[in-house]
């Protein structure tokens, strides 16, 4: 029994001797509500209506940034909001971001759910939950799963792709039906962004790549025959900010093919379609934003924005060829109404175009305001 005591010391001793890794745990919180009016009209589409949103926002967080040596992390929740949020009712909670980051050196690795190298927030637009003119010209691809390599100011990062299996048939003779074939990936996706920062002006290049197959897709025009269909998805873009003073220009362009496929906004009508046969009708999308601003003091700042996006789908055998052409602006005015309190009015146009079969999807008008409390 006494030997028995002396090893449990021992081992008691050796563990208390070693020392521990000091992990420090900052918590995070942030409510947001919008409230809005909007008045919409969708011309050849749908009704005029108006609405009166005052809704807790889907992206009100709570979270913590943990840093231990070089390993560090961040995890973040997030409500739903929505509709109901406001009578008191409990929405689900979601995971917006959960990740780890071990620094080796010559570079990082990173592993979890986080903002991708193509998503690069130049916008402050507030409407639409935050919405930074993202699907009118600024390029997002939300915040996926991935393997990530930092080295410098370059990012690169390997992503499941997304599979959309149900490639509309858009060509004479498909009868509207859909490429529903068996899912295959062969690569996962791949983004990456180079970009450099100085005083007063920052700029990021980025890019992207997708390819996944449907096999076995019955072909509309050869009845009985099955062919594979690749689905080929492709971003190439770049934003910039310069400050001069008080005052800020920022702007982001982008362009490439089949964004929908590869949950990259864009804008409407941006999944590639099918042609009944063998192959894709690609939709190609170019786009950009611009942005201004002012800050007038630590309480006050101004600012204005505006995007465009337009959608190629280039199929002509059928007439559905028709350009989509898509804009949104807006000005803001940011409020601090003390540390962390923040009242953000703002006013803002969407005009939707004209859809593929040229018909007219109307504009939508809004003002109203965001109100936020970090802590």
């Amino acid at each position: 029994m006494k030997k028995f005591t002396i090893l449990i010391a021992a081992i008691a001793l050796v563990c208390f001797s070693v020392p521990a890794m000091a992990v420090d745990w900052n918590f995070y919180g942030s409510a947001r509500m919008a409230t809005f009016y909007t008045s919409e009209d969708q011309k050849d589409v749908g009704p005029k209506s108006t609405d009166f949103f005052w809704d807790l926002q889907s992206n009100s967080r709570f979270g913590a940034n943990v840093k231990a040596d070089h390993i560090k992390g961040q995890v973040e929740l997030a409500t739903t909001g929505g509709e109901g949020a406001g009578d008191g009712d409990d929405g689900p909670v979601n995971t917006r971001r959960i990740y780890g980051v071990w620094n080796f050196g010559a570079g990082e690795l990173k592993v979890g759910k986080d903002y991708s190298p193509v998503s690069v927030f130049v916008s402050g637009q507030v409407f639409d939950t935050d919405g930074g003119l993202i699907g009118y010209g600024a390029p997002y691809a939300g915040r996926p799963g991935q393997i990530a390599l930092k080295f410098g100011g370059f990012d690169v990062a390997l992503i499941n792709p997304k599979i959309n299996v149900d490639l509309e048939g858009t060509s004479t003779g498909t009868g509207g039906q859909t490429a529903d074939g068996e899912a295959k990936r062969l690569i996962p996706k791949i983004e990456a962004s180079w970009g450099m920062a100085f005083d007063a002006f920052s700029f990021k290049l980025l890019g992207g790549y997708q390819y996944y197959s449907l096999k076995n897709v019955d072909s509309f025009t050869n009845p009985g025959d099955t062919n594979d269909i690749s689905v080929t998805s492709y971003i190439v873009g770049g934003s910039g900010t310069f400050n001069f003073g008080p005052a800020y220009v920022g702007a982001q362009i982008m362009y490439g093919q089949n964004f929908g496929n590869a949950r990259w906004s864009g804008g409407l009508f941006n999944d590639a379609g099918w042609d009944g046969d063998d192959k894709t009708n690609d939709v190609t999308t170019m786009g950009g934003i611009l942005v201004a601003g002012m800050k007038v003091s630590d309480m006050l700042s101004f600012e204005g924005g505006f995007g465009y996006i337009q959608d190629d789908p280039k199929d002509a055998d059928n007439g559905f060829d028709e350009k989509t052409k898509t804009w949104a602006a807006y000005v803001q005015s940011v409020i601090a109404l003390a540390p962390g309190v923040f009242l953000v009015p703002e006013v803002g146009y969407y005009e939707f175009g004209n859809n593929p079969q040229d018909l007219d999807e109307g504009k939508l008008m809004y003002v109203g305001a965001k109100w936020q409390i970090d802590f």
